[in-house]
C-alpha cells in the first residue's frame, strides 16, 4: 500500500522496459526523511519524502524521536522510490552523515539514513559517499539554475535553515569557509519558536510567511537617511548585527514578552518578517564586500518564504550582488542534493 504523505514533486516517466543506471540517496534531517533516485543523465526519477510528526505545542523533537521515526518512515519511502524508478541498475549510493563539512559536526538522526546505504550499497557492489546535509542543501538549490552550470564556479551561499544560518564562501557545491551567519539561534529557530508561541504547530514557518504576505501591504513603514526601515508605532527592536554576523535572541525574547502581552498577532509577524528579510539583505552586502564575491544563491527552507523572496528580489535589484533562489521545492530538507553530489562524484 502506498503510504501517506509521500510527496513525488517531479514529473516523470517510467519505462519498465528499460533499465536505467542511478545513484539513490537518502537523508534523515531533524524534519525529514527522503529517498532519491537520480539517472546518470541528471534526471529526477524519483524524489518521495515524509516530514517527521511533532506533537502539538512543541518546537521540535529530541534526536531519539527523530532517529525512531526515520527507522520507520525509510523502508517504506525506499519501496515507494524503487517502485517509481522501475528496471534500473545501481551505480552508486550516497547518504548525509552529518549536519555541516566541519569537525566534531554530528547529529544521530543521520544515522538512520547512512545505515541503510550502507547496507544497500554493500549488497549491490556499488561505490557508498557520504557527504553533510548542508553539502546536500547547496547541490539542490543550484539545481535548476542554468548559469550554475559549472561545478567549480566561486560564490556565497547563505544556507538558512531551522538549524543553520551561515553564508559560506563556495567553489561548486562545497563550502570553503564561513563568511557570515548568525551567533546564536537560527533565523529557523526565531521563526519556528515564536510561531509555536502563537498556537501554530511546528514547523511554523509557513503558515507565518502567508500572514507576513498578505499583511504587509497594511504595514506602515519609512526609511531613515542610512537606508534601514522605520516601522511606524514599532514594536520590536532592531537586530543586532556585526557585519555579517547577527545575534537573534534580543528580538525573539522581545516577541516572546509582547506575545505574553496579547499583541497583534498579524503586526507583530509581519513586523518580524521585514526585520528578519533586511537584515539577512545587510548581511548579504556584507559578506559581498569582504569576500569580493559578486553571487549569491539562498539555499535551506527559510528560503521558500514568498516573502523573503520578494522583499529581496526588489530591494536588491540594483545590488552588485547577482541573488539567485533555489526551486522552493528543493529548498526544503530532501535527498536531491545528496543525489546530484553522488553522480558527480563517479562521473
Amino acid at each position: 500500500m502506498k503510504s501517506e504523505n509521500i510527496d513525488n514533486l517531479i514529473e516523470f516517466k517510467n519505462d519498465d522496459h528499460t533499465a536505467k543506471e542511478v545513484v539513490i540517496a537518502f537523508d534523515t534531517s531533524n524534519y525529514t526523511s527522503s529517498v532519491a533516485v537520480l539517472n546518470m543523465d541528471g534526471n529526477l526519477i524519483s524524489d518521495c519524502r515524509r516530514l517527521l510528526a511533532v506533537k502539538d505545542g512543541e518546537r521540535g523533537l529530541r534526536q531519539s524521536e527523530a532517529l525512531f521515526q526515520h527507522i520507520k518512515n525509510l523502508p517504506e519511502l525506499l519501496e515507494e522510490a524503487m517502485k517509481r524508478a522501475g528496471h534500473f541498475k545501481v551505480l552508486a549510493v550516497a547518504a548525509s552523515n552529518r549536519p555541516r563539512p566541519v569537525e566534531n559536526s554530528y547529529m544521530p538522526v543521520f544515522l538512520a539514513g547512512e545505515g541503510l546505504a550502507r547496507s544497500l550499497a554493500a549488497s549491490h557492489g556499488v561505490p557508498l559517499t557520504l557527504f553533510s546535509h548542508q553539502e546536500g542543501h547547496i547541490a539542490a538549490a543550484r539545481m535548476g539554475n542554468e548559469d550554475l552550470a559549472e561545478k567549480d564556479e566561486s560564490g556565497l551561499a547563505f544556507h538558512i535553515s531551522g538549524g543553520t544560518s551561515e553564508i559560506l564562501l563556495t567553489k561548486g557545491n562545497f563550502p570553503i569557509s564561513t563568511v557570515g551567519g548568525t551567533k546564536d539561534i537560527s533565523f529557523g529557530q526565531l521563526l519556528d519558536r515564536v510561531g509555536v508561541a502563537f498556537g501554530m504547530k511546528f514547523p511554523a514557518g509557513a503558515e507565518m510567511d502567508n500572514i507576513a504576505e498578505t499583511y504587509k501591504s497594511e504595514f506602515k513603514y519609512s526609511y531613515s537617511r542610512s537606508g534601514k526601515i522605520v516601522p511606524e508605532d514599532s514594536i520590536l527592536p532592531n537586530i543586532k548585527t556585526d557585519g555579517s554576523f547577527v545575534s537573534l535572541s534580543g528580538i525573539e525574547t522581545a516577541a516572546q514578552r509582547l506575545i505574553d502581552s496579547d499583541v497583534n498577532r498579524e503586526k507583530l509577524i509581519t513586523e518580524l518578517f521585514f526585520r528578519v528579510a533586511e537584515v539577512i539583505e545587510n548581511m548579504i552586502k556584507a559578506a559581498a564586500e569582504d569576500s569580493g564575491a559578486d553571487n549569491v544563491i539562498l539555499a535551506g527552507g527559510v528560503t521558500a518564504s514568498r516573502f523573503l523572496q520578494n522583499y529581496l528580489s526588489e530591494h536588491m535589484s540594483n545590488s552588485s550582488v547577482k541573488l539567485r533562489f533555489s526551486n522552493p521545492k528543493y529548498s526544503v530538507d530532501n535527498a536531491v542534493g545528496i543525489a546530484i553530489l553522488a553522480r558527480q562524484s563517479i562521473c
